[in-house]
């Protein structure tokens, strides 16, 4: 008893009561006094805040109209220039290829030469053809002596029928015999009208042979300038224009040439009126040339939205060349002048190009505007205004819509 007795204390000592976790306890502070603070700064600031606010909206109600620069939509010229880049072309232009084989033999001309129509440009030796050709003059020899002696034999033969009819009526031969006769005679005819067949199909083979036997000489198709040369004296040449077959010279006629030019859709209407277009070049300046427009497309190009326009112009002194770049003056008349907005005028957003419009009260009204052509610092306006409408110039942020404003007119 007394030995459980002093052990008790022990015992009790051993199962001691649990103490508070250490180590948390300061940012558990920290992040109540930080809290605290938010919650005393709210309280302090939100009625700043509105004070500000209602400070801002006593300024902006004593300010008065917010002062604007403004114009009024005016109409454009009848009459405008359009300005566009050309392409000159000669008016002819042509490759020449041989229409028979063989080797060059002589070659006449030669880059940039003038040339006239018919005039000889370059010799082909074409051996094969002038075998054939002289093989066939002589087979229509050879015809033609057939065609006299079957004519020599219709005739005797139609000499015997004679007779011996006369002798058959006399009873001097039988009726089989004087048959044989005229049978005979109708075939020597057929011979003749043959020999007449076959001495015509020789004449057209040999006008045939002529005719590729002539295009060993090359000449110029009209006339104009050599603009390339493919070929030099003993070339192999081919006939034909396929792409493996040596071009032998291009040809154009540039004392007319031809420019054309892309109009853009938005212009095709107005160019389409105009019959006249002045043509000017960097490397000819101060020569304007008066061209003539001739023809067009009539169509839009679906991949680049233009329509193609050829004016004719006159080149008698040959300064301008083929392949020049030029550019291309329209005079348009409009019978419908354009409604024209400053540029500055213009908003661009979201929902479109828009502008502010003032009425008679000087109050602020967004219109929505359909454009039409840019003509830099001014642009046409479809839809949405009409001449008279005043518009505000750059405006501001502090421009709204039906907002009181002091126009000023710009001067």
């Amino acid at each position: 008893m007394a030995q459980n007795l002093v052990e008790a204390p022990a015992t009790a000592g051993t199962h001691s009561a649990p103490t508070a976790p250490t180590g948390k306890g300061p940012f558990v502070a920290a992040a109540a006094f930080f809290l605290l603070l938010i919650i005393v700064g709210i309280a302090f600031l939100i009625p700043k805040l509105h004070h500000t606010a209602s400070l801002e909206q006593d300024v902006r109600d004593n300010a008065g109209p917010t002062p604007v620069v403004v114009t009024q939509v005016r109409l454009g010229q009848p009459s405008n220039s359009l300005d566009l880049p050309g392409t000159v072309q000669a008016f002819s232009q042509t490759p020449i290829f041989a229409r028979t084989n063989g080797y060059i033999t002589k070659r006449f001309v030669d880059i940039g030469d003038h040339v006239k129509a018919g005039q000889l440009l370059a010799l082909i030796e074409d051996p094969q053809t002038e075998q054939s050709l002289r093989q066939a003059r002589a087979t229509l020899l050879q015809l033609k002596a057939q065609l006299v002696q079957a004519q020599a034999n219709a005739k005797l033969s139609t000499l015997n029928n004679t007779r011996n009819q006369q002798l058959q009526q006399e009873g001097v031969i039988s009726q089989a015999s004087a048959d044989t006769f005229t049978a005979q005679a109708g075939a020597n005819d057929a011979t003749v009208n043959a020999a007449v067949a076959n001495i015509a199909a020789g004449e057209a083979n040999v006008k045939s042979l002529e005719e590729q036997a002539s295009f060993s000489r090359v000449t110029a198709p009209f006339t104009g300038v050599i603009l390339s040369r493919g070929i030099d004296t003993g070339s192999l040449i081919t006939s034909g224009s396929a792409n493996s077959v040596t071009q032998l010279f291009t040809i154009g006629q540039s004392g007319t040439v031809r420019v054309f030019v892309n109009v853009p859709q938005a212009n095709a209407p107005d160019v389409m009126n105009t019959s006249t277009a002045k043509v000017a070049f960097r490397e000819l300046p101060g020569r304007a040339f008066a061209g003539k427009v001739t023809r067009s497309a009539n169509s839009i190009d679906i991949a680049s939205r233009t329509m193609l326009v050829e004016i004719d112009l006159p080149n008698q002194d040959n300064s301008i060349l083929p392949g020049m770049f030029a550019t291309v003056t329209f005079n348009t008349h409009d019978p419908q002048p354009p409604v024209l907005i400053p540029a500055n005028a213009l908003i661009v957003r979201t929902a479109g190009p828009q502008t502010f419009t003032v009425d008679a009260n000087h109050v602020t009204h967004l219109k929505n505007l359909t454009l039409g052509r840019d003509f830099g610092s001014f642009t046409q306006v479809l839809t949405g205004l009409k001449p008279g409408d005043t518009v505000v110039l750059s405006p501001s942020d502090a421009v709204t819509d039906n907002a009181k404003v002091d126009p000023q007119t710009q001067k």
